[in-house]
């Protein structure tokens, strides 16, 4: 990256967990955002559906609050998802929800709660929409085809000039026509001889504008192209393929389903959140953890009790995970040393081990150096025991018997150096021989 765009990824790096908010007229009907291409539902029918869509007065800022209790710095909300429903004031179209149900600009409102709060402020919007017959059968309505562009860079253009500061534009399905498309099963995809998505829809010029028009915003890979300033690996935690900094983004339930689901029956634990959050903390990602508000705007129960109980925690243990790095622990992308206990991240001399497998009464450090100086228990503040053993291990007890939160505890590690991961290539190990080998060691 350049140093301007480093500069500006700062916060976003520090910031390490952000909350995702699929929220529309589909709320309405508790089954998904994707439920108008899904339920192959006419038009009239689904601007029924937006017109019964009434938010409670205090939506944005109950969805703002979850944030902070969560520990999100940024929030990202679907200001246009496939169905082409605008939650925002728009010159271009009158399918929008001041023409609509809800009668006035649902955006206005979002920001200003965001900012009275001082969260980062992510607008997503979706290149695809639907409601394009030119999309779905481009020989028949070739007009729809410059039109349809034309109106995408109207709308990205009327979003980032009229609220104020944007931190964030995470576009989403830049699919071009005749493609499949995210709901469309069914759909008889070919081949209508159109240039790639990132040609079709100028997403060069969309991010120059988008550039000029917010000088600091950071915009994700699906524009088109696969360009842009991070990834976004969807619904699994692993590295950007082209070196980028990277996002997982991932819901509670099981995909489909991002927007309102009334009734969700295999949902994610607590547990099973955070080890995702810290596992792409600890391989140098970012977090982007989904919720689907109801039809008020109101934050589901099942989402709330577990974004809760992450904010509880990161209460207690939030210097594990805010402003840290991978160091060098991790030399590749899978597992690691200890990650039979759990994950490390970590700060210049200081280590921090979150376990997701409780040892019980003390845990062996194997295969980081250097010495290790002392330990803590986050989650009590209690000092713990240290003592080295063969093989350039080190022991650290004084460890309650069984967990002491209930979610995963932290051990706070200080080495005499900025810790790394230990070679070997040989057997000697076994023997209880091995010396500890200095590597090079990677940028912090």
């Amino acid at each position: 990256m350049t140093q301007v765009s480093t500069e500006r990824m700062k916060w976003w790096h520090e910031a390490k967990f952000g909350m995702f908010v699929h929220w529309g007229c589909y709320s309405v009907l508790g089954r998904g955002e994707q439920i108008m291409a899904r339920d192959f539902m006419p038009f009239d029918e689904y601007l029924d559906v937006a017109n019964r869509f009434h938010p409670a007065a205090d939506w944005a800022d109950q969805i703002a609050d979850q944030a902070v209790r969560a520990g999100a710095k940024y929030v990202v909300l679907t200001t246009m998802h496939h169905d082409g429903y605008c939650l925002f004031k728009t010159e271009t179209d009158s399918f929008n929800a001041v023409e609509t149900g809800p009668g006035r600009d649902l955006i206005t409102e979002y920001v200003e709660a965001l900012r009275k709060r001082g969260l980062r402020v992510g607008l997503y919007y979706s290149i695809l929409n639907w409601r394009w017959q030119g999309f779905w059968a481009p020989e028949k309505h070739p007009d729809d085809l410059v039109k349809m562009v034309d109106k995408i860079h109207a709308q990205v253009r009327e979003l980032l000039t009229n609220y104020g500061k944007i931190d964030v534009l995470w576009y989403d399905a830049p699919r071009v026509p005749g493609s499949r498309t995210p709901g469309s099963v069914g759909y008889r995809a070919r081949d209508v001889g159109q240039s790639g998505a990132a040609d079709f829809y100028r997403t060069v010029e969309l991010n120059n504008m988008a550039r000029d028009l917010q000088p600091g915003i950071l915009i994700n890979n699906r524009g088109g192209g696969d360009m842009g300033d991070f990834g976004t690996p969807e619904q699994h935690v692993s590295a950007d393929d082209a070196g980028r900094p990277w996002e997982a983004c991932m819901t509670l339930n099981n995909s489909p389903g991002w927007g309102n689901i009334r009734h969700s029956i295999a949902d994610k634990t607590a547990g099973q959140v955070l080890f995702n959050f810290m596992e792409a903390v600890r391989l140098g990602g970012n977090f982007l953890f989904n919720i689907g508000p109801d039809e008020k705007g109101y934050v589901p129960a099942r989402d709330r009790e577990a974004l809760d109980r992450i904010g509880i925690w990161l209460k207690i243990h939030g210097e594990a995970v805010y402003g840290t790095s991978p160091g060098g622990i991790y030399t590749e992308t899978i597992q690691g040393p200890c990650y039979q206990y759990g994950m490390f991240t970590s700060r210049g001399n200081i280590a921090y081990l979150t376990i997701f497998y409780y040892p019980g009464d003390y845990i062996v450090i194997s295969k980081v150096g250097p010495a290790i100086r002392s330990a803590e228990l986050m989650s009590t503040g209690q000092s713990l025991t240290v003592e080295p053993m063969r093989n350039a291990r080190w022991k650290i007890s004084g460890l309650p018997e069984t967990p002491p939160c209930d979610l995963a505890p932290v051990i706070k590690i200080e080495f005499e150096a900025p810790p790394y991961e230990l070679n070997y290539d040989d057997g000697e190990w076994m023997n209880g021989t091995y010396k500890a080998r200095t590597i090079p060691q990677k940028k912090q």
